[in-house]
């Protein structure tokens, strides 16, 4: 022992033996003992400080004596479960184990009802019995001496009398909670004060490794056999087939042999009662002096702290006066405090006694500081925003789900400054996007023009597989004419367009050429004519029409000869709706309350005005002005008088909040009147038209009926103007509303027997 711990003395070391081993027990035993531990030391020296539970009794016993007196030893845990307990009685081959461990291998089948693979608690004439029927044997219920009933005992007075367990609970003095401020039996009390056993389980229940994700955690399944312990994360409860709907899933009540999952139980066993909030029959989430609140009513006033109408301070409201109006717990008489212990702000508790504006602040410095424990300058505006945000409880998700979120940790870990070069590097995916507008929004990274920026980096990713002379042929193309020309015309436009998405099919399209040139063992300067139709035919569709930008740039530059591509011929609109379905659509839009407001403003705006989606997005507050009682809109270069119906909805549209974001839209940013969930970003083009389709607006008919109508009666420069159209665009609609008109009459005329004159 003094050579496994220098710091131990020999009268030290005595007396530990003496209280292991008492040396006045007579007989063998303590000479045997004291010979077994000796042993087993000499071949294990590190045996006091390793913790291993391949030990003997006595080892066990004399670590814990070592360890009350303040010596540096490891008590060996079970060899399962990993628990520290003195009575590690039971051996096995991979060390000693708890009784609790032991117990779980005590499973058979009950001699009374019948169950398979239960623990067996106790042994009767018939075999072993599992603990329901232990409870309810004869040979162990007595009469309760409070309640009168026959149950199986809890605890005993000191008279000898027995207590049922509902009769022991209510008599266990009550305490207040320190972390969620209600009054029940306490399962922990320390410094801090009182814990109940829910908060207990929740925060202070002690932390082990977990054996599947490897990260310190709570426990919620012990290590047995082969099984490591789980965390609360990784275990889902046994799996078993649902008996409700079939479905095998983690369930509860196994050894009823009625498992159930977790949704069925939801569903169906938990009791329903009317919420006094939002009305309906839900499950139970709580009683408050307003009444039963469901789940979704409880997380509503919790997040959302309201004036008290007595105290006049900012609470959760969940109580009501004579009178109706809302009234703070305090003021209600109801001993529940949901005031964070930090900051002292009310409502939002997350736990531990803190709000979640306190966890995300923890959380985010936790996320972003450096290896020196402070947050870099440039990442600190981003932090400020996170930690300030108005949603916590989806900051506190982001930062522990996101990708986003480790892929930020793993560059501040390596010390990397973050750039859009930087980000570009990243395979490209909506993910960056998102995490690229957050870091503009808050002022870590310059703006630009994101759908232009991003076809270079897009194209670095996908020239990775590509043969090295494809690479040095489309580069330049893209650097040098493609993108070039896209910034200057993206400088003069009004209203953004979708420019990315036609480069990159420009790209794609001459990478195919070119993959398709060298199967034919030929060379792009040695490409005909007759070789260049042949791969126009080979598709029958018009996608490779576009190869022309690509081989007018290579003939310009030597790269190959003039060859012709057929430009792709103008099509009439395949479909439109006529005027009587138009009209019923903007009736629609107009009148239907139940449509979002979203869906009824661009619906209206496509029926009536046939703007495009993609030029709706764009929309602004700004674009909306005020002339006395009438309101105007400016899509194009001059301002539409709009119908007072849907002045007054797009007014409305542009007088709402926008959607709470975790990162809001930046000071600079315009006041979208269709505001995406992407930080500093409108909503998607694509969002936006299935928007309208789930809402039985086809956006492309919708817009041919009405422009085929306004073509028909407006010229084509005045067209142009008022709705942003290139004027070729409008003098083709026009040109084709007119023959429309002239057809339809001829055929109006033809049914009636008149003649027609000749114009």
């Amino acid at each position: 022992m003094a050579s496994a711990l220098p710091g131990l003395s020999a009268d030290e070391a005595r007396a530990a033996l003496e209280v292991v081993v008492p040396l006045t027990m007579k007989g063998q035993g303590p000479a045997r003992f004291l010979e077994e531990l000796a042993v087993h030391m000499a071949d294990n020296p590190e045996a006091l400080t390793s913790g291993d539970p391949r030990c003997s009794l006595m080892l066990i016993r004399l670590t814990h004596v070592l360890h009350d007196a303040g010596q540096l030893v490891v008590r060996p845990g079970c060899a399962r479960c990993g628990k520290i307990h003195l009575d590690l009685r039971h051996g096995r081959p991979e060390g000693r184990i708890c009784g609790t461990c032991y117990g779980r291998e005590r499973k058979g089948t009950c001699g009374r009802c019948g169950a398979t693979e239960i623990k067996i608690v106790a042994r009767r004439p018939e075999g072993g019995i599992c603990n329901r029927c232990y409870r309810a044997d004869p040979e162990v219920v007595e009469e309760c001496a409070e309640c009168g009933s026959h149950r199986c005992p809890a605890v005993r007075l000191p008279d000898g009398r027995a207590l049922c367990q509902s009769c022991w609970k209510s008599r266990r003095p009550m305490h207040a909670c320190v972390s969620c401020g209600k009054t029940a039996a306490a399962a922990l009390i320390d410094e801090q004060g009182a814990y109940c056993h829910l908060c207990y389980t929740r925060h202070r229940r002690p932390r082990r490794t977990c054996g599947r994700c490897g990260r310190l955690g709570k426990i919620a399944r012990n290590a047995h056999g082969d099984e490591p312990d789980l965390c609360d994360s990784c275990y889902r409860g046994p799996e078993r087939t649902c008996s409700r709907c079939g479905r095998i899933r983690p369930c509860q009540r196994i050894t009823s042999g009625e498992p159930i999952c977790h949704t069925c139980y939801a569903r169906d066993e938990r009791p329903r009662v009317t919420c006094a909030r939002c009305g309906p029959d839900k499950p139970v989430m709580t009683y408050w002096p307003i009444g039963v609140v469901c789940q979704s009513c409880y997380t509503a006033i919790l997040r959302t702290p309201t004036e008290c109408g007595r105290c006049h301070e900012s609470h959760p409201l969940i109580a009501r006066d004579t009178s109706g109006a809302g009234l703070c717990g305090r003021c209600a008489g109801h001993d529940v405090d949901y005031t964070c212990r930090r900051c002292g702000r009310s409502g939002n508790p997350y736990g531990h006694g803190r709000c979640a504006h306190c966890v995300v602040a923890d959380k985010v410095n936790d996320l972003l500081a450096g290896p020196d424990g402070t947050i870099s300058p440039q990442l600190q505006p981003l932090a400020d925003r996170l930690t300030n945000t108005h949603t916590p409880f989806k900051a506190i998700q982001w930062v522990h789900e996101h990708p986003n979120a480790q892929l930020l940790a793993a560059f501040v870990a390596e010390g990397r400054p973050i750039s859009h070069d930087l980000l570009d590097k990243l395979p490209p995916g909506a993910a960056v996007q998102h995490l690229r507008q957050m870091m503009v929004q808050t002022g870590v990274l310059p703006e630009r023009h994101e759908d232009l920026e991003r076809v270079s980096a897009w194209l670095e990713h996908y020239l990775a597989d590509k043969p090295l002379e494809h690479a040095n042929l489309v580069r330049p193309f893209l650097y040098w004419h493609l993108l070039r020309r896209a910034r200057s015309r993206a400088g003069k436009r009004a209203f953004p367009t979708t420019a990315g998405r036609d480069l990159r099919r420009r790209i794609l399209v001459a990478l195919d050429l070119l993959a398709w040139i060298n199967t034919q063992d030929t060379t792009l300067q040695d490409l005909g004519q007759d070789d260049l139709d042949r791969w126009l035919d080979e598709e029958n569709t018009q996608r490779r029409n576009r190869v022309r930008y690509f081989l007018s740039w290579t003939a310009d530059r030597g790269l190959s000869r003039r060859l012709t591509v057929p430009s792709i011929p103008r099509q009439e609109p395949a479909d439109r709706v006529d005027d009587d379905e138009r009209w019923q659509l903007l009736q629609h839009c107009l009148s239907n309350e139940t449509l979002p407001i979203e869906a009824r403003s661009a619906g209206a705006l496509v029926i009536l005005f046939a703007l495009q989606p993609q030029r709706i997005r764009h929309l602004t507050a700004d674009h909306l002005t005020d002339k006395g009682d009438d309101t105007y809109l400016t899509a194009g270069r001059h301002p539409i008088l709009l119908p007072p119906r849907l002045g007054a909805l797009l007014r409305d549209l542009a007088s709402r909040p926008p959607t709470p974001l975790m990162i809001p839209h930046g000071p600079n940013t315009p006041r979208w009147l269709f505001p995406g969930r992407v930080p500093g970003q409108p909503i998607d083009g694509h969002s936006l038209t299935n928007l309208l389709n789930r809402h039985g607006i086809n956006a492309r008919p919708a817009r041919n009926g009405a422009l085929a109508a306004l073509a028909a009666d407006l010229p084509a420069a005045i067209l142009a103007d008022l709705l942003g159209l290139h004027v070729n665009t409008a003098v083709r609609w026009v040109t084709y509303a007119r023959r429309d008109w002239t057809d339809y009459l001829a055929i109006r005329a033809a049914e009636h027997g008149k003649p027609q004159r000749n114009e």
